[in-house]
């Protein structure tokens, strides 16, 4: 097969590949997460409610450890989540105008722009992902240590009764997570190497 003399065949190609990860990430992967979590945030509200009762049964520091890192695993969730779809908007337009518009002088000159916005999106979903990772490791602690006295503090809050499900759902989010950042991690490294391929492309004189 002959080589291509389109210049930006090889953007396509990557961006084309990053592309259909991150609509996986979105639809599949985070679906099953949001899922997951979802009672998480009902927990969170009947823990806040009776947090100074808890506290003296299951001590300040667990209480405390699961709150902060709930309400901050759930706000980076929502963040995660609205970035991935703006990946996917950016990716889609990304790829139709490669595909769409014939001027390559004019496309090479958007690339040089919105691959750089793309990367950085992307590497900013790297970062929250790891972070959520780190927190979850701070909760599922914590829950343990709650989950110690559980057959005390249900007699008093019924809602504690939903912590067994709770504690199997963050583990199931951490196994999920774990090969989202094996795979993420090597994603990134394409992105990087494709913004860098990007900035080196030459402009082509306008017809």
């Amino acid at each position: 097969m002959a080589p291509s003399n389109d210049p930006v065949e090889f953007v396509e190609k990557g961006v084309d590949k990053l592309h259909a990860r991150f609509i996986y990430y979105l639809k599949t992967v985070w679906k099953r997460i949001r899922s997951l979590l979802t009672p998480l945030s009902k927990f969170l509200k009947n823990l806040i409610s009776g947090a100074k009762s808890l506290a003296k049964t299951v001590g300040k520091a667990a209480v405390k450890q699961v709150t902060s890192a709930a309400q901050y695993i759930l706000k980076l969730i929502t963040q995660v989540e609205l970035t991935l779809k703006n990946l996917v908007k950016l990716g889609k337009r990304i790829l139709d105008t490669i595909r769409k518009n014939l001027d390559r002088s004019r496309v090479v000159r958007i690339l040089k722009t919105v691959i750089r916005k793309y990367v950085e999106m992307i590497r900013q979903v790297w970062g929250w992902i790891r972070e959520i990772w780190d927190e979850l490791g701070v909760l599922d602690t914590a829950l343990s240590v709650i989950s110690r006295f559980a057959s005390v503090l249900q007699l008093v809050f019924r809602w504690i009764r939903d912590l067994t499900g709770i504690l199997s759902a963050v583990k199931k989010v951490k196994s999920l997570l774990k090969k989202v950042l094996k795979t993420l991690r090597l994603e990134v490294k394409e992105a990087i190497r494709l913004l860098k391929d990007v900035a080196k492309l030459p402009v082509p004189k306008e017809a």
